[in-house]
């Protein structure tokens, strides 16, 4: 019998980990002392980069379970290298924004581990709420916490 993968209080971790990241980083651009161009760069870029996280992490796991021997393939070659290009180049663009930030070292560092955390957070809370949808199609929606 196949265990459920995530427990509720790693499904909470999740969501909660994603909500404190994306809110600290909300936070830190609203409390920059920059003109609202250089907020905006980073509001976008925040978002941008949560979104490229997102379906990355979608499109690797759907390449990865398409080899398993489902006959047809749910992502294309072109999406495949689109969510890479994005991702990539959404990390890159928060990165540049990070290092050209005329403020301490300490101010971007807190922008540098905040993209991160924002990143990592992404893709746990994607993979997250994929594993408990599929768990609840095998077992019923009465044992799966979401």
């Amino acid at each position: 019998m196949m265990k459920k993968r995530n427990t509720g209080a790693f499904t909470f971790l999740a969501w909660a980990s994603f909500t404190f990241a994306l809110l600290a980083m909300f936070i830190g651009i609203y409390t920059l002392e920059e003109t609202l161009s250089v907020k905006g760069y980073y509001a976008v870029t925040a978002l941008y980069l949560t979104m490229a996280s997102f379906v990355l992490q979608k499109t690797i796991r759907d390449n990865q379970e398409d080899g398993e021997g489902e006959s047809r393939r749910r992502n294309t070659g072109a999406f495949t290298f689109l969510s890479w290009t994005a991702f990539g180049t959404a990390l890159l663009a928060m990165f540049i924004g990070i290092f050209n930030l005329n403020q301490p070292l300490s101010v971007q560092g807190y922008y540098a581990v905040t993209a991160l955390f924002l990143t990592m957070s992404s893709f746990v809370l994607q993979k997250t709420v994929r594993d408990n949808k599929e768990d609840q199609d095998v077992y019923g929606r009465t044992e799966v916490l979401e």
